[in-house]
């Protein structure tokens, strides 16, 4: 009530997971202990809403999925796209813009193999205003590239002091927006103006849900696809999409079309 925020929308493994992990933080056993902490101490409920709004992620996150994309994807797309029309990609949570910066490290890799281009464009979203601002700056720790190989970062990379800043060749193809998965009036970015996508990243993202909220979402991604579009989940979330019809193209790769 105090933060108008509607816990019930998460799945109550999620919140339960939440909520074991503050009792620890502060040694208590029960949730009553918790919940009378919580009605004398404000800063706790900023703390207990931060940690739900979980914004974790790192570059190449899986990376079985990003080489799929890599060398079975893309190819795919150059072979097929003769009249070089725009890849269209959705990062639908991108957090502080690990994953999207980690496609255009995919795409300009690639294109530097290739004398013909692919030309695309990432339209990349979060609800967090924070996340979207650190995203935009693109300034990262060992912590998040931890995935990344040393010619990947030293090829899109500039080290500085113990950070990493992100070349600004990646930022010319994607646009970072502030937009929420829940909103009922639209269901893709306004940036993207049709949706249409060619490319929907949604992982580690569904889990989250409740199984409610995670059926309006699917519906929403659905709508934002195109024709031959395909949707990139999380490991975690592969069951999901199974469930709903989806296809994966290739065994394990959380790509379905």
């Amino acid at each position: 009530k105090h933060r108008e925020f509607d816990l019930s929308i998460y799945s109550k493994a999620y919140i339960e997971q939440i909520i074991h992990h503050r009792l620890s933080i502060h040694s208590m056993e029960s949730f009553d202990e918790y919940k009378a902490y919580l009605q004398t101490n404000p800063y706790e409920v900023e703390l207990l809403n931060l940690n739900l709004l979980n914004s974790y992620s790192t570059f190449f996150r899986n990376r079985f999925t990003f080489e799929t994309l890599r060398n079975a994807i893309l190819p795919m797309y150059h072979s097929k796209n003769v009249d070089n029309s725009e890849i269209r990609i959705w990062s639908v949570a991108c957090a502080g813009g690990h994953e999207a910066y980690s496609l255009a490290i995919l795409f300009e890799t690639f294109n530097g193999y290739n004398s013909s281009k692919l030309n695309y464009r990432i339209f990349a979203t979060d609800k967090i205003y924070s996340e979207i601002e650190h995203a935009v700056i693109g300034i990262y720790s060992e912590a998040d590239i931890a995935n990344m190989t040393h010619t990947e970062t030293d090829n899109w990379m500039l080290k500085i002091d113990s950070k990493y800043k992100i070349n600004s060749t990646l930022k010319k193809n994607i646009q970072f927006e502030l937009f929420d998965l829940l909103q009922n009036e639209v269901f893709c970015p306004k940036s993207s103006i049709f949706g249409s996508f060619d490319i929907i990243m949604c992982a580690n993202v569904l889990f989250y849900y409740n199984e409610q909220i995670q059926q309006r979402i699917i519906k929403g991604l659905r709508k934002s696809l195109s024709d031959n579009g395909l949707i990139v989940t999380g490991e975690i979330e592969r069951a999901i999409f199974l469930k709903q019809g989806f296809v994966e193209i290739y065994p394990y790769s959380c790509i379905f079309k």
